[in-house]
């Protein structure tokens, strides 16, 4: 967190509260969320905390007023087989524009584009199976 690494172990002990040790010191905290913003109770004190979503950054959507930019590795969250390929390398593409069409737990995933680019290299072809964080295209 802001440049610091903490060792964090945490148990739930109750609907929405924890007990967790960081750094050898106890905390007993309760959590509150809507959407992606949580309210986190430490000590009396109340923290607000907006998380961004690495999966929905790497398939196009971005939170929190975060803006990708240069060259983008998108990637895949799931294994799946690689059903269609929308773009083609060199293509200008805006973003949130498809580019690759992925099955994953018998449901078609459209993977769009996180930024406003050129489609530099397509490294998936239809028909090739996937691992979970695989890069499918990179955009410029």
């Amino acid at each position: 967190m802001d440049g610091n690494e903490f060792l964090v172990d945490g148990k739930k002990t109750g609907r929405t509260n924890y007990s967790l040790i960081v750094d050898d010191r106890s905390f007993e905290i309760e959590v509150d969320n809507t959407d992606d913003e949580y309210r986190v109770l430490v000590d009396g004190r109340t923290y607000r905390i907006q998380l961004v979503d690495e999966r929905r950054m790497r398939i196009g959507g971005t939170q929190s007023g975060v803006e990708l930019e240069g060259r983008q590795l998108v990637s895949v969250p799931m294994p799946g087989k690689i059903i269609a390929i929308l773009v083609a390398e060199g293509d200008s593409v805006e973003k949130g524009q498809g580019l690759v069409i992925v099955e994953a737990m018998k449901m078609e995933n459209e993977v769009r584009s996180p930024i406003a680019g050129e489609i530099k290299e397509i490294k998936v072809k239809p028909g090739d199976t996937v691992d979970g964080g695989a890069v499918l295209v990179i955009v410029e």
